[in-house]
């Protein structure tokens, strides 16, 4: 069953795949490339996590596909308005999820796959965990959900993935300085009503400009083909 498995360059997303593989599923790495809003090393940092993915599980042929995010984050940036704003990175992973699915719906995956933990992120509360995925029609399993951050620490140093995920690289520089935390599908549906048009259509430019590379890869192979 094929999956696609959002890799961040964090230590959770590893740690998903890797469940996800040990229980049946054939991942297809996506990492967004949040150009020109990402921290330098990023993109080397999925980069090895993906080879090291791939020598992990070398009877499965693995790929990592990398699709823009930036032209996504500047069009949430140029719509939301005022007190609009603590809701950016709420509609930035409504979008990674949309475009998670047009991706999926393209390589006949089943599933969407993350590894988010419950609180770890602004987007990842109890109250934002299902408003993130509600303009989605396909599953989104979340490997991660029940565990604590050390549980999860504690599989990645198992697993060899530690010491890659905590190089520097990974931050995203459009994160409001007070993001929401308890969104509410009453305020925020109506916003989305007003832009989505726009997000879905830039997101359909960035879709049709993903890249895929059969693993292991070289970051100077990358780096040929993806702006940063």
């Amino acid at each position: 069953m094929k999956a696609v498995c959002l890799l961040s360059g964090g230590i959770d997303s590893p740690v998903a795949a890797q469940i996800a593989i040990k229980n049946g599923f054939r991942p297809l790495l996506l990492h967004y490339h949040n150009f020109p809003f990402h921290s330098p090393g990023t993109l080397e940092k999925v980069v090895l996590l993906a080879n090291k993915i791939a020598s992990q599980n070398r009877d499965i042929p693995l790929t990592l596909s990398i699709m823009t995010h930036g032209s996504t984050q500047e069009q949430i940036m140029k719509n939301l308005k005022g007190r609009e704003i603590q809701q950016t990175c709420l509609f930035c992973r409504m979008q990674m999820f949309y475009k998670a699915q047009e991706y999926a719906r393209l390589r006949n995956a089943d599933v969407i796959i993350t590894g988010e933990i419950m609180g770890e992120q602004a987007s990842q509360t109890l109250e934002n965990l299902p408003i993130v995925t509600s303009k989605i029609h396909i599953l989104a399993l979340r490997p991660l959900i029940g565990y604590n951050k050390e549980e999860v620490v504690s599989l990645s140093k198992k697993w060899g993935y530690y010491e890659l995920s905590i190089l520097p690289g990974g931050c995203c520089s459009i994160n409001p300085q007070y993001p929401e935390t308890r969104g509410k599908p009453d305020v925020l549906d109506p916003i989305y009503e007003r832009i989505e048009e726009n997000l879905n259509r830039t997101s359909k430019t960035e879709i049709d400009s993903i890249v895929e590379f059969k693993l292991p890869i070289r970051l100077k192979e990358v780096l040929q083909i993806v702006k940063t």
